[in-house]
């Protein structure tokens, strides 16, 4: 007789999945990103490097991300780009269904970037508020303006699109597919159409 599962059951299978991808060097983003991106992107991008610290570059086992995310909190994403581009093992960026708003940053950071001919990218400004007496409130602002700039200066590095471009979009909700974001150099390739799905399993 067939039994049913139940969501413990559920969580053990989708935790073993999780453990046998992580074995195989392989980090999955199907969340928004939040702190638990420390230690479940960040720490594990710095153990295989140390794991490959006297290996050449090119004879290490790669890092994948594959990634289906809303996007989520700016600060600890940025952390998140900051780990893979410091990282030496090349780490290699995967869209799936979405990649939105902070996603998007990571999409762009891989050292080879993919993503499906439907997947969803994403790109606008972040979003802030808070509360507070007036000159905090100032140096709160000013904070804010000067990560807005580093974070579009990520992607006039990462992509081919202009700050031009960029300051006429920033208020925008800018969606792309796969073949937008492969023009505006966000993505390397399209998986079926210039590399094979295999590769990147």
């Amino acid at each position: 007789m067939m039994e049913l599962l139940t969501l413990k059951d559920d969580d053990c299978i989708y935790d073993t999945i999780v453990k046998e991808h992580l074995n195989q060097r392989k980090i999955i983003l199907n969340e928004d990103v939040d702190d638990n991106a420390i230690e479940n992107i960040c720490l594990m991008i710095m153990q295989w490097n140390k794991e490959d610290k006297n290996l050449p570059t090119g004879c290490r086992k790669p890092i994948y991300i594959y990634i289906n995310s809303d996007g989520g909190d700016v600060i600890t994403g940025y952390q998140i780009l900051s780990s893979i581009l410091t990282s030496v093992t090349p780490v290699i960026t995967i869209g799936f269904a979405k990649c939105a708003s902070m996603a998007s940053y990571i999409l762009a950071a891989g050292h080879k970037r993919y993503c499906f001919p439907n997947t969803i990218v994403l790109y606008h400004d972040g979003q802030t508020g808070y509360v507070s007496s007036s000159n905090k409130g100032k140096d709160i602002q000013k904070f804010y303006d000067n990560l807005e700039k580093r974070m579009t200066d990520f992607m006039i590095a990462h992509s081919n699109m202009s700050a031009e471009f960029l300051e006429e979009i920033k208020d925008r909700e800018y969606y792309m597919f796969a073949e937008e974001a492969k023009e505006r150099g966000i993505i390397d390739g399209i998986i079926g159409q210039d590399i094979e799905l295999d590769s990147l399993l």
